[in-house]
């Protein structure tokens, strides 16, 4: 099939309900793969899995006991089927996808990515970098080049990105090209992971899972070339996207060393080597483990130097559900997860999302949180469609304020417990007490649940400002042809702003008053995201020189727009 083929297959494939049942299992089986990997993660051989479990090798999700937090943290015992961070983080991505399709990286990152880490279970050291530098209100999703205790933007080799991104996927929209489905790929990786092993990474997993989803077939390693060819698109795509050529690109060069092309093109010659390598191993007739472990091999999968890949975990994933093609998908997240030196969970998870994506396969085994991934993935299945539906309602990003520490998140909002940004939420465990906080799992209002770390005093109040129900959302008018779809009661934050289904907000306490310089930047990015339009750029110059009452205000915003938008002209 050729690429022209297989465009044409993604903006066919929409509309019956073979198409919606390939993502539910596309999504059920990375969610099955993620837990079942989490148990054997970073495990010291089988005496540390029989520890966990009871035995040396894993064979289905299992109960089992886990360190939490570090050394201060308890030791609590887990259900069997919880899912770690490569679940949490797709899911919050799911969120960060609005009703119309569009992706809101600030969304994601502002408010995802500095709450995750309250309830974060497992995750790489570079994403949880990212998510602490981007509490700082100086830090732009566009702009999170974070270097913290040996964690560097530019040297994550960001497995933390890949596994994250297959909603993009899920929720691709037949009227979007494949540039588009890789321009928000990419948005997203940036966000955690400047390597290029990190974003081309992210490319070819996204590439791969689209051509299993669309076509219902995993297509043959001598395919995979294409995806590497793709990577060669990468540096026309961020030079789309406003914000990432005026302030990501040049930024990037300059601390990476390199000019983009350059580093693309050195990343995209290892890739053509590397499925080279793989392509041969596969083409042999040896047993499915033996394959699978001479890949893992050849692509350094098991050196801790390059475990952490995300270009080299895609491939691995791509091999491993391509082994498995015609054979059973808990065969194949078995296999992974017992492959103890990898990256267990992440290449289970990427290989549970294409492998779902082509087989009409039921999930046996016991998951955390089923019926709400089961609501996501059919909520993206609309949207593929074309439909329009219910976006999550973040707070207003303007008085936002990222909790500034793990245990901060967790606060009192109106006599319940509440995670700022997320919402409310129910206990449902007991306590565990840690040195340093106390962890509980709680049900989140839209039916999400978490092992979330709090203060042993909850003093904390959180502002109705912190709270869901201000963001964007769906503008669903009377006068629309779509009938909003009725939303349960249980998944509360996720509302739409239509007739009939009013959200009941309490009066909002006054944001805090910008100073001239944070009002200037906020102004000059949406200026830009506007692409310079005329409008916008008349009304927040007169809105500056209001506010401000001197020229210096007013040609500060000029000054800024003026080397934004020389800088894109040089770019073209």
């Amino acid at each position: 099939m050729t690429s022209r083929q297989v465009e044409g297959a993604m903006n066919s494939a929409t509309g019956g309900t073979a198409l919606e049942a390939r993502i539910i299992s596309s999504a059920l089986w990375a969610a099955a793969g993620d837990a079942i990997g989490w148990i054997t993660e970073l495990s010291n051989g089988p005496n540390t899995v029989k520890k966990r479990i009871g035995k040396e090798r894993v064979s289905a999700t299992a109960p089992w006991v886990r360190h939490v937090g570090g050394l201060a943290g308890p030791k609590i015992p887990l259900p069997a089927g919880t899912y770690s961070d490569d679940t949490q983080l797709r899911l919050a991505t799911s969120r960060s996808i609005r009703g119309d399709g569009e992706f809101d990286p600030e969304a994601f990152a502002k408010v995802e990515l500095t709450v995750w880490p309250a309830y974060a279970l497992g995750g790489g050291r570079g994403t949880k970098a990212a998510a602490t530098n981007l509490a700082r209100r100086n830090v732009n999703w566009f702009s999170n080049f974070y270097d913290v205790k040996g964690s560097r933007y530019f040297s994550g080799g960001g497995n933390g990105a890949c596994m994250r991104i297959q909603p993009h996927v899920w929720s691709h929209q037949p009227n979007r090209s494949k540039r588009d489905l890789l321009l928000d790929v990419l948005r997203n990786a940036l966000i955690t992971h400047g390597h290029p092993h990190g974003f081309l990474g992210a490319m070819f997993h996204a590439l791969a899972l689209a051509d299993a989803l669309f076509t219902g077939r995993i297509f043959a390693p001598e395919h995979w070339g294409r995806y590497v060819d793709w990577f060669a698109e990468a540096p026309s795509l961020i030079l789309a996207d406003p914000q990432l050529s005026t302030f990501w690109l040049s930024a990037w060069e300059i601390e990476f060393g390199s000019t983009l092309e350059s580093a693309v093109t050195a990343a995209r010659s290892e890739a053509i080597k590397d499925v080279d390598e793989v392509v041969a191993i596969l083409s042999d007739s040896s047993e499915p483990d033996i394959k699978y472990h001479r890949v893992l091999e050849v692509l350094g999968c098991l050196n801790p130097d390059y475990r952490g890949s995300g270009l080299k975990t895609s491939i691995a994933a791509c091999a491993l559900a391509w082994i498995f093609r015609d054979g059973g998908i808990e065969e194949a997240l078995i296999l992974a997860a017992n492959e103890l030196d990898s990256d267990t969970d992440t290449i289970a998870t990427m290989a549970g999302a294409i492998l779902g994506a082509t087989k009409d396969q039921a999930l046996c085994w016991v998951i955390q949180d089923k019926d709400y991934l089961l609501y996501d993935a059919e909520r993206l299945a609309a949207i593929g469609r074309g439909e329009l539906r219910e976006s999550f309602k973040y707070p207003d990003l303007s008085t936002w304020h990222a909790p500034s520490t793990q245990a901060s998140v967790v606060g009192q909002y109106q006599d319940q417990l509440a995670l700022a940004g997320l919402g409310t939420a129910q206990p449902i465990s007991d306590e565990y007490v840690g040195a340093d906080g106390i962890w509980q799992w709680l049900m989140l209002a839209f039916g999400q649940t978490v092992l979330a770390k709090r203060k042993k005093v909850l003093s904390k109040k959180i502002a109705r400002s912190q709270m869901p129900g201000r963001g964007s959302s769906v503008d669903v008018s009377s006068s629309s042809t779509k009938e909003p779809k009725a939303v349960h009661q249980h998944l509360n934050p996720i509302a739409i702003d239509a007739p009939g289904l009013p959200f009941d907000l309490a009066p909002l306490e006054p944001p805090p008053k910008e100073s001239a310089e944070e009002s200037i930047d906020r102004w000059t990015e949406i200026v830009i995201n506007s692409k310079f339009d005329d409008r916008e750029l008349g009304k927040y110059l007169n809105r500056c020189i209001d506010s401000g009452g001197s020229i210096e205000s007013a040609v500060a915003f000029a000054s800024i727009i003026a080397k934004a938008k020389l800088a894109r002209g040089r770019k073209r």
